[in-house]
């Protein structure tokens, strides 16, 4: 089936701004990485079955929620870090979290993280396959 241009494009515009708010002082292969995990919820039976959806599903997303103060942030277009989000957003390349669903910063352990789940660690990310 084709595609709608206009749905398409929102999706990729939504997916670039989740990683631009989410991971935007990591490398291209972290920005990609974020991206897989957001594909493969949209994938899922579990999570909603489209970018957008699986992005603004609350509390999934940080940078989405009211009270995250990334949540009214917006890229400046003009900066390499958007392109390289936009570029993420649109990639065809594989997957590098071997089909990982969460992920979290090294910062924190979230109580749902099993270190038996662990795909792989990129940047300042741990993803996980739930």
């Amino acid at each position: 089936p084709l595609m709608n241009p206009l749905t398409e494009s929102y999706a990729n515009v939504m997916l670039a701004l989740c990683l631009w708010r989410e991971a935007r002082g990591e490398s291209f292969e972290g920005q990609l990485a974020i991206a897989h995990v957001i594909r493969s919820r949209a994938k899922d039976k579990r999570w909603p079955d489209t970018i957008p959806g699986v992005i603004l599903q609350r509390w999934q997303f940080s940078s989405f929620n009211a009270n995250d103060p990334n949540a009214t942030k917006f890229p400046d277009e003009s900066k390499a870090d958007w392109m390289s989000c936009c570029r993420a957003a649109v990639s065809a390349m594989a997957d590098p979290t071997s089909g990982a669903n969460h992920y979290h910063t090294t910062a924190v352990h979230p109580k749902w993280a099993d270190t038996s789940k662990i795909t792989a660690r990129i940047g300042n990310h741990v993803f996980y396959r739930l």
